[in-house]
């Protein structure tokens, strides 16, 4: 039986795109399980991540961006998914940027997310301060205040705060730590998230392409790990698929000459020979899978969505 800790729960981190979400889950466990880049919509999937603290447990729920779903029945699945990924959680955290505030959008969100959970707690998080003046700091705490209670939305702490450079993040922890209800550790001690290795070799492949890759082409492109073998020696040799939906796409992924193919095996071999401590053999090829991101079946192999797709 799992042991009973004084503090044990469930945070949903929430948020449109790129407000900082995987950047703050990766600085909290001091380890990456979570794929950043500075290009919105990055996180496609529920990333569960256990920061274990003496006598407490906090499993963060790090999620993709929710936005306007249009165009390809990626996107709706995307947006489902952080949805379902905020329900019957502990406590909501949600991110906005500290220089910009909160949104109307961000209301919106907000109410949607408390509907039929209205106990749950919310934190705001108005991360990236260190790019925000101090008036600006100070007005949108202001304004985020009154407007929280205008729209009988509560929020119960406003915190203010860097991902990248961690400030004010042990400040929140301890926050968010005297919220967390009793229960089981929900992690053995020493484990830090449910992600398989085989997928995290896939998106530290799919990272370092969108990194690469300009306008819509990131956004056509997805990777799974289709073999992963360790040798006689201890390395691991790995086989990553890349999957594109147009044939057009294909040859940009690979580049001229097999260039930007290369730039981005080698970019992804030197990750994860740091983040798993071996020897990596990485070998990569690209396949064409006519719109896939608009395919449910191919949506639901690859794990985007489950049997039925619905509104998000």
């Amino acid at each position: 039986m799992s042991e009973e800790l004084p503090h044990s729960g469930l945070v949903a981190i929430a948020g449109r795109p790129n407000m900082g979400k995987s950047t703050f889950l990766n600085r909290v466990l001091g380890r990456k399980v979570s794929i950043v880049t500075p290009k919105p919509q990055t996180t496609r999937r529920r990333v569960m991540g256990a920061l274990h603290r003496p006598g407490a447990q906090i499993v963060f729920l790090d999620t993709p961006g929710i936005h306007n779903p249009k165009g390809a029945l990626l996107n709706k699945a995307m947006v489902k998914t952080a949805y379902q990924a905020c329900r019957d959680v502990d406590l909501i955290l949600y991110f906005v940027e500290a220089a910009a505030g909160v949104k109307e959008e961000d209301w919106e969100i907000l109410r949607r997310l408390r509907q039929g959970q209205e106990e749950v707690p919310l934190i705001l998080a108005l991360n990236k301060c260190d790019l925000a003046t101090p008036p600006q700091l100070i007005a949108n705490l202001a304004k985020g205040g009154e407007e929280s209670e205008q729209r009988g939305i509560p929020i119960r702490d406003f915190f203010p705060l860097s991902s990248t450079k961690g400030e004010n993040i042990e400040r929140l922890l301890a926050v968010i730590e005297e919220q967390m209800p009793p229960g089981p550790a929900y992690f053995p001690e020493g484990e830090t998230t449910d992600q398989p290795e085989e997928l995290l070799v896939a998106e530290i492949v799919r990272e370092k392409l969108f990194m690469l890759l300009d306008r819509e082409v990131p956004y056509a492109i997805t990777t799974r790990t289709e073999s992963m073998e360790e040798d006689e020696f201890g390395s691991l040799n790995l086989h990553v698929q890349i999957l594109v939906s147009r044939a057009s796409h294909k040859a940009i992924v690979i580049g001229k000459g097999g260039s930007r193919l290369k730039e981005t095996g080698i970019a992804a071999r030197v990750e994860l020979e740091r983040l798993l401590g071996t020897k990596i053999f990485l070998q990569l090829w690209v396949k064409v899978v006519d719109s896939w991101t608009n395919d449910p079946r191919m949506l639901r192999r690859l794990g985007y969505q489950e049997e039925d797709h619905g509104s998000p």
